[in-house]
């Protein structure tokens, strides 16, 4: 199971890539493994653990699951260097790999046997995992069609054993998790906060801030400055007291729309113009009403339900005419600020 980076590095130009270039090495003694959500051509989930100074790394088709009957398949990628594990960000469109990496559990790892040759060339890794999302007993089991093949690209399952960590039955709600563990940012947070690509290397820059409308301009109805917007905030419980409103969690862009004198001015949740980038939803929105408008932008897979990794291919392919935006909250209603009313 010798780790190389060669392939590794031969598939990605980093004048382009924020991804870490890396060289192999040793780390500090302890094992680490990481999965990283990422919403490439499919969303999809990596799985790495650290094994002769790199990241060995598999790509899995679905959420891992805690059901010890349920096995996800897992194709056995090219190694990545250690530093990858703190990897996460958006790589650009026309790069290998391209769309947002999250950083969707980090721990370590230790072998359930102590000879790990001959774990691998035996095609069963047995793992314990000391993560924050995933603990307990898994392992890495390589299909009998694929042991007599070069590893590379081979194909395996990863599997949760039965212990106390284990999750019995459908619907385990890790698979429902957008969050860094790292950040706390969903797959759109990430995408947004790296959109400034203006050359080879992102900008973290901060938008400057929009000016106030004046009187002329108010008398002339144009689109309303950037509004500044409610977060989510994490807490420990749901609200239990009256009062409370619960909403549909979105899957996309948040957008919002500013609507005055036949224009429309579409922004992101910092403020950034992404006008140009949704010319369908701007002129669908300029013959609104003259208003400000919260919502998120999403595109939706055969059975309507908002797919990320497809607003994502929708952007880069230019093809955003059938994006669908959800408006949730109106800010403004022409000059009347409306933020102080109750939601209802």
């Amino acid at each position: 199971m010798r780790g190389e980076l060669k392939t590794y590095q031969a598939k990605r130009r980093f004048e382009q890539t924020p991804e870490p270039k890396g060289a192999k090495r040793a780390g500090d003694g302890a094992r680490r493994f990481v999965i990283q959500r990422h919403a490439a051509t499919r969303l999809h989930y990596d799985f790495r653990i650290e094994a002769d100074r790199v990241l060995k790394s598999w790509a899995v088709t679905k959420a891992p699951s805690r059901d010890p009957s349920v096995k996800r398949l897992a194709v056995e990628v090219e190694d990545h260097p250690l530093d990858y594990g703190g990897f996460e960000g958006t790589i650009p469109a026309g790069n290998y790999g391209a769309g947002t990496v999250q950083l969707w559990d980090i721990g370590t790892w230790e072998p359930q046997e102590p000879d790990l040759e001959a774990a691998w060339a035996r095609g069963q890794i047995k793992m314990i995992l000391h993560g924050e999302r995933l603990k307990g007993k898994w392992a890495l089991i390589r299909l009998k069609s694929d042991r007599g093949k070069p590893s590379k690209r081979s194909n395996w399952l990863l599997l949760k054993e039965k212990d106390e960590y284990a999750v019995a039955g459908e619907g385990d709600a890790l698979a429902e998790i957008d969050a860094s563990v790292t950040t706390g940012r969903s797959l759109a947070q990430i995408a947004e906060g790296d959109a400034q690509w203006t050359s080879s290397k992102p900008t973290r820059c901060k938008a400057p801030p929009m000016p106030a409308p004046s009187k002329a301009a108010s008398k002339a109805k144009r689109p309303h400055a950037f509004v500044p917007i409610q977060l989510c905030k994490a807490v420990d419980h749901p609200p239990s007291a009256t009062g409370w409103a619960h909403e549909i969690k979105f899957d996309g862009y948040r957008l919002q729309i500013g609507v005055g004198g036949g224009q429309a001015v579409l922004r992101t949740r910092k403020g950034l113009d992404w006008t140009d980038r949704f010319p369908e939803l701007a002129a669908d929105a300029a013959g609104w009403p003259d208003a400000v408008i919260d919502g998120e932008l999403c595109a939706l897979d055969k059975d309507d339900m908002p797919d990320f990794s497809a607003l994502q291919a929708a952007i880069s392919e230019g093809d955003t005419g059938r994006l669908i935006y959800f408006a949730f909250d109106l800010l403004f209603e022409g000059a009347e600020d409306l933020r102080k009313l109750p939601l209802s």
